[in-house]
């Protein structure tokens, strides 16, 4: 395992035992009834449908559909190629997995690689495998507090989250939804840029900008950086 990725795995676990406190207190409550979706937007591109933005709101556990309702909202939405356009664009600039080579044809490569890659991830963590385990796929705002304590809450949150019962628990869906993701990743990869190593390295990449994302989601979530609207097809 390379060093990039125990040094991920450090930093989840250290969050993990700082902040569990934090997630404690119970924000789904299974006796309300269905509510549909909030739709925003955070910094005007990524669709909020994954976040809960009031860190005071109780709400009812979503529904199985609901739950692929996001990963529709979230996969078939402009923010998908522009995300893809931006990684593959990094990842061409340092020349990372360079067997895709350099040239236009590299370039669309990885962007296809990156776009399969994001869709991927939000199928097995915001839809199958939450629907499976019976977990809440969403993001939800701690919104006060130190910046550092939000910025551990925002860390912490990739390995815990909460059931559709309220509980805290073990972020099995994200965790191993990542996993799964990278796995599915080796049949685009070229082949001979598939080691255990590499496939390591990209899921730690993987939980990594899922982390960043969490604190865009965190810092980047007030009322005022989005419109909100219900979604009844989120029912």
């Amino acid at each position: 395992m390379c060093g990039k990725t125990k040094i991920l795995i450090c930093v989840f676990g250290f969050a993990f035992f700082w902040s569990l406190p934090s997630l404690a207190q119970g924000k789904i409550d299974p006796t309300l009834p269905t509510a549909p979706i909030t739709f925003s937007r955070t910094l005007l591109l990524f669709p909020g449908v994954d976040t809960v933005k009031n860190p005071d709101a109780i709400l009812p556990p979503l529904t199985t559909r609901q739950k692929f309702w996001i990963f529709k909202r979230r996969t078939f939405d402009i923010s998908l190629p522009v995300e893809a356009a931006m990684f593959g664009g990094f990842s061409q600039s340092i020349n990372y997995s360079p067997h895709y080579g350099q040239g236009w044809g590299p370039a669309a490569e990885r962007f296809g690689s990156y776009a399969g890659s994001i869709a991927s991830s939000s199928f097995f963590t915001d839809a199958l495998l939450p629907s499976l385990f019976h977990q809440d796929p969403r993001y939800f705002r701690k919104g006060r507090g130190s910046i550092l304590g939000r910025m551990l809450y925002a860390i912490e949150s990739e390995g815990v989250t909460r059931s559709d019962s309220g509980r805290t628990t073990f972020n099995s869906s994200g965790l191993l939804g990542f996993g799964m993701s990278t796995a599915l990743s080796n049949a685009w990869y070229p082949r001979d840029s598939i080691t255990f190593s590499d496939t390591m390295t990209r899921y730690g990449i993987k939980l990594g900008v899922s982390a960043a994302l969490n604190l865009v989601r965190e810092f980047g979530g007030e009322r005022a950086l989005g419109v909100d609207r219900q979604v009844s097809a989120g029912r």
